[in-house]
């Protein structure tokens, strides 16, 4: 058993790692090709948070782990409501501005509806799978064309900078080892994730969805925690409409591409929670407006519940 905690340890952490340098050395690559702002924004958005995600639910779905891949969005999605929406704001209450209540809020529930529906028969197909791709790069398009791109700078922080003076060898090298780190660290978390499924006795689902899906959402974690102690709210709020977005579309709409998804064992207790969360903070997006403190210790406690739950 130990074995298997220290290889879920070991994904989780290449999976960050791995996560970090690909969006360097990508950002910088991009950069130096003269690839304009709203390109290198999608590149930000969805590496820099969705790459551990799409990993290892491509992983598994190669490997044949559906309910491994399929888990993995929908306990993602539930993680990044629950923990870090509620995290964020038990340290700062978030504002929740017009552009995402708009714009993109909208979006996220859409692919969360199409989601839901393809998956609630237990199978995503291949069409189902492109249907939620092209879905999700027609709202990435959009939502770039009525906000604009991510903020690279804003995003980057102190490595903006770094970034800028990169070789580009030491830029490709960062791309290569990213990948590297993403698919050892995938494999890592898969691999530790369906042994430890083995020795408690507890469907792979189960794992998939909670303890996998915290391990993904690290990057979505730090960044919240960053943007609130910046007392930037959009960030926080933005990043995680944005990752359930890309965690619906691209990663459970590649991973579905490659090979279609037996999810039968994720059920739909998972599903409704990740709905309902959706829908909650689409209320909470219109009134009152933003995230109370109160709240978020509600979204925490609402994930402790549905893990017991889950686990029952």
């Amino acid at each position: 058993m130990l074995l298997f905690i220290l290889a879920m340890a070991g994904g989780c952490l290449g999976l960050y790692l791995g996560g970090d340098l690909l969006l360097k050395g990508a950002s910088a690559i991009g950069r130096k090709l003269g690839w304009s702002a709203a390109i290198i924004g999608f590149v930000l958005v969805s590496l820099g948070t969705s790459a551990p995600e799409l990993f290892v639910s491509a992983g598994a779905a190669i490997q044949g782990y559906g309910d491994v891949a399929a888990g993995n969005v929908v306990g993602s999605n539930i993680v990044n409501i629950a923990i870090v929406l509620g995290l964020g704001a038990m340290i700062l209450p978030l504002t929740i501005n017009r552009s995402i209540r708009v714009h993109q809020l909208p979006l996220m529930l859409v692919l969360t509806g199409m989601g839901f529906f393809f998956l609630m028969d237990g199978y995503l197909g291949r069409v189902e799978s492109a249907i939620l791709l092209i879905a999700a790069l027609l709202s990435v398009w959009w939502a770039m064309k009525v906000d604009g791109a991510p903020d690279l700078d804003e995003a980057l922080g102190d490595d903006a900078a770094t970034i800028d003076q990169q070789s580009n060898l030491t830029s490709a090298g960062y791309v290569v080892g990213g990948v590297l780190l993403l698919v050892a660290g995938a494999e890592g978390l898969i691999w530790g994730g369906v042994g430890l499924a083995a020795v408690f006795g507890v469907p792979e689902a189960v794992v998939a969805l909670t303890v996998t899906s915290i391990g993904t959402g690290l990057p979505e974690i730090t960044a919240t925690v960053l943007a609130v102690a910046r007392r930037d709210s959009d960030m926080a709020v933005g990043n995680v409409v944005g990752s359930n977005l890309l965690n619906l579309g691209l990663v459970l709409g590649a991973s579905g591409l490659i090979t279609p998804i037996n999810s039968g064992g994720v059920g739909m207790l998972p599903l409704s929670i990740m709905v309902v969360l959706s829908l909650v903070l689409a209320v909470l997006a219109w009134r009152p407006g933003y995230i109370a403190r109160w709240v978020g210790g509600g979204l925490l406690a609402a994930f402790a519940a549905y893990t017991v739950m889950l686990v029952q």
